[in-house]
This record gives C-alpha cells, structure tokens and sequence, in this order.
C-alpha cells in the first residue's frame, strides 16, 4: 500500500468532513417552518456525525504519518428545505464516493479496509434516508400538483 496516496485520499475525505460539518451546521440553523423541529435536529445530528468521521479520518492519517487538513470546500446552502435535503443528498452520495475510492487504495491492509468500510455504511445510510425523505417530498408535490389541477 502506498501511504502517501492513502493519507492524499484521507485528506480530501477530512476535507469533505469538515466541509460537512459546516454545512449541516448551517442548514440547521437556517431551516424554518413546520418542520423545523424535525429537520434542525437532523441536520445538527448530521454535524455531529460528519465531526464524528473528521477525527477517527484526522487520527487515522496521523497514524500513517501525515498531517490532517484544516482546509474544507465552500459549503452550499439554502432557505428551502427540498434544497436543503438536496444539497445533503449531494453531499452523502459524494461521501461514499470518496470512501469506494480510498478502499480502491487500501490493497491487503484488512484493518484500513475494514475502517473505511465502516465509515462507508453510514454514508451510505445517509444516502438512502436522505432519498426516501425526497421521494416523500416528490409524492407529495405531485399529489399537490395533481390535486390542485384538478380543482382548476
């Protein structure tokens, strides 16, 4: 394995973790209305989670002997919730690409792989909830398209 292409790949993953970190901060702060209470907490928890894969990423390439980025990508943000959720969906489906990549460099090194296919389950499962929240969103836009058209 070669390490400077891994601890390379870890940090553009520590990257995107703090890029995370703000994001979902922000979209917590910014959402309003209804459902407020449901979607701040689920993105703050989503904060935490992206903090959460930021440090076990840091530890991990100083154990490879290089040094954590401090640096994050600019962060996309939104008033509209659907947005919001989009830019989340993004994000996650990102996330599990630059995991599959990082495993692509692990070779026989099974503790590394096991690591970052850890990691990757739950940027997976980010992805899925994110896409059933959207289909919810989706449905209910064509139900309220639909039921509006037909009372014109």
């Amino acid at each position: 394995m070669d390490n400077l292409k891994i601890v390379e790949k870890l940090n553009q993953i520590l990257r995107h973790e703090w890029t995370g970190v703000a994001q979902y901060a922000q979209a917590g702060f910014l959402v309003t209305g209804l459902w407020r209470e449901v979607f701040s907490g689920m993105f703050f928890d989503s904060a935490k989670e992206s903090f959460g894969h930021a440090r076990l990423v840091g530890d991990k390439i100083v154990a490879l002997g290089g040094v954590p980025t401090v640096e994050r990508a600019p962060i996309r943000q939104s008033h509209q919730l659907a947005e919001m959720l989009q830019h989340a969906l993004e994000f996650e489906s990102k996330a599990v690409q630059l995991y599959t990549e990082a495993l692509g460099l692990c070779e026989d090194d099974r503790a590394l792989t096991v690591f970052l296919e850890d990691i990757l389950k739950q940027e997976q499962d980010g992805v899925d909830q994110i896409s059933k929240l959207l289909r919810q969103q989706e449905s209910q836009s064509a139900v309220g398209g639909s039921a509006a058209s037909q009372a014109g």
